[in-house]
This record gives C-alpha cells, sequence and structure tokens, in this order.
C-alpha cells in the first residue's frame, strides 16, 4: 500500500517543524498506548519509530514522510511517564502550540487502550 516511509525529523520547538508543507495525519494519545508501535506495525517495520518499555520516550514531535504524499506525525504522550512537572509542562504547550499553528492536518487519530476506560485526561484531548 505505501511504499516509502522514513523518518524526518523530532521536533522540540515549533519553530524545528519540517519546512515542506505535506498533509499531516496526527497520532496522539497516552505514553503508554503503543503509538509507536502502532506505527511499526502499520508499515510492516520494525525499527521505523523507536519504541521502548519505558512509557514516555517520545519527547518530541516526530514526522514520518510516507510516499512523499504526506507525514504521518507522532507527538509526544500524555498521562503516565516518569517525568517533571516542568518537562510535562514542556510537552503539553509544543502539543498545543501544534495544534495552533499547524494548517495541514488532515486527520487526528487518538489512540486509546481498549483494555481501560478513557481517563480524564483522554476526554480532554478529544474536546481540544
Amino acid at each position: 500500500m505505501f511504499e516509502n516511509q522514513k523518518f524526518i525529523a523530532s521536533a522540540f520547538s515549533i519553530a524545528e517543524l519540517p519546512k515542506e508543507k505535506l498533509p499531516e495525519v496526527v497520532l496522539c494519545g497516552r505514553s503508554n498506548v503503543g503509538k509507536s508501535s502502532f506505527i511499526n506495525s502499520l508499515f510492516n517495520r520494525k525499527n521505523l519509530a523507536k519504541t521502548s518499555s519505558t512509557p514516555g520516550k517520545t519527547r518530541s514531535i516526530n514526522y514520518y514522510d510516507i510516499d512523499s504524499k504526506f507525514y504521518l506525525v507522532d507527538l509526544p504522550g500524555y498521562g503516565y511517564a516518569k517525568i517533571s512537572q516542568s518537562e510535562r509542562k514542556k510537552w503539553g504547550k509544543l502539543i498545543n502550540d501544534f495544534f495552533t499553528t499547524s494548517k495541514n492536518i488532515v486527520l487526528t487519530v487518538h489512540v486509546l487502550d481498549s483494555r481501560h476506560k478513557p481517563t480524564e485526561l483522554d476526554l480532554s484531548l478529544i474536546h481540544i
């Protein structure tokens, strides 16, 4: 289905987002929901997205070029992650700035763990 997928960039600020404007499909969800594993599974690749057994390893906005037609954008997770309050605030600001400044989002996929009821954080993301 998709022939070429490649990691493009990790952005820790809005200024670091890729300059080339392609449609964006955004993945968001809790820190331990498996977004990176989902990316690898979707494209039948083992190491396209970095995975870890420790939640909260994705600390930046990660861009993947899919057939030079669109970006798959992996956002930092929220919820369970062993990080400081200041780091948590930085992630929140980064994600909020991303959603308010990006003009290229065509689809947002909110990944939930079906084994658990949605948390307050899950529900608040739905209402952004």
